[in-house]
């Protein structure tokens, strides 16, 4: 016995027959019959009996109408619910997103969701730590990584590339590196590394080379690595969305650009991770496709100029 069928015997019983109810279900009564044999056979009981101007129910007739009527009608309330939700998603979410990948792309992009969705409401933390979603409670987050834990549902958002920039006025007192070891007479500010040094590969396409770079300033705030590198503190290592707008508008510009940085201890892909969960809510769904789809249009890695642009940097 499905749904479909009890649906089926409940229009014949308020029709007060097949063809009644046929016309009200947009099929023909022939199948309203073989639904109605159907679920005869399966119960092994008359539901019906016939007489000469209507069909009536018998006694178990009656009582399986009454149960089928009040599962019709619930269902019928369930689908409105769930409609209704799909268009004007309820919920509390609570999300953890890198401080400076939150405060440059993915405030904006949140403060769209919660302008779409003013009936969700949003808890957000600023955080570089992997945290246990679990734990401390937190359905959505983003995370620069190159492992995503193995206990996650990990969803790749696209590689993130880091950048070699500096103010062009501070380039102009020290010289701009043209080679990778030129590095090492360049003060640099990057991301907290352990004992005071920076492992760095560079690689053009060609050739890998490796330095080990004691930067003159360290923290784990992207924010202020910008502003530092932008008062001429030194060469930065951030990631190209820390560091884009200024990129675009010349107060700092790429150092060694032909070349790619990695630091090993370092992630180099975003990730959208969540706690497992066969059936997360509909605004933890719309949340997740909504990020997809809007960092989707934005670049998180430069387009590397060609060797002829390189003239064109200052030195």
């Amino acid at each position: 016995m499905d749904i479909k069928t009890l649906q089926y015997f409940s229009a014949i019983v308020e029709a007060g027959g097949m063809s009644g109810a046929a016309r009200r279900l947009g099929t023909s009564r022939s199948h309203i019959s073989r639904r109605l044999k159907a679920l005869e056979q399966d119960l092994q009981v008359q539901l019906l009996r016939r007489t000469t101007r209507r069909v009536e129910p018998t006694q178990i007739g009656w009582a399986l109408y009454e149960h089928a009527a009040r599962i019709t009608q619930e269902l019928s309330a369930l689908q409105s619910t769930v409609d209704n939700l799909g268009r004007n998603l309820r919920g509390h979410l609570r999300l953890s997103v890198p401080s400076a990948l939150g405060q440059q792309l993915v405030g904006p992009l949140l403060l769209e969701f919660a302008e779409a969705y003013p009936d969700v409401t949003l808890q957000l933390t600023f955080s570089n730590r992997i945290f246990d979603l679990v734990a401390e409670e937190i359905d959505v987050a983003l995370r620069v990584t190159n492992t995503p834990p193995d206990t996650l549902v990990a969803r790749d958002l696209g590689p993130i590339e880091w950048v070699l920039c500096a103010n062009p006025d501070y380039l102009q007192r020290v010289g701009t590196p043209k080679a990778p070891e030129d590095l090492l007479r360049c003060d640099m500010v990057s991301v907290k590394v352990p004992d005071l040094r920076l492992p760095l590969e560079l690689s053009d396409g060609k050739h890998s080379q490796q330095l080990t770079l004691r930067p003159r300033l360290q923290t784990e705030d992207m924010l202020f690595l910008r502003r530092a590198a932008l008062h001429g503190l030194g060469c930065a290592l951030l990631p190209y969305y820390a560091v884009r707008d200024e990129l675009n508008a010349g107060s700092l510009v790429a150092v060694l650009p032909n070349y790619r940085a990695r630091v090993d201890a370092w992630g180099d892909h975003l990730y959208l991770l969540t706690a497992p969960n066969l059936y997360p809510t509909l605004a933890t769904r719309a949340l997740i496709e909504f990020l997809r789809n809007r960092l989707a249009d934005i670049p998180l890695t430069p387009q590397h100029p060609a060797a002829s642009e390189l003239a064109t940097m200052p030195s």
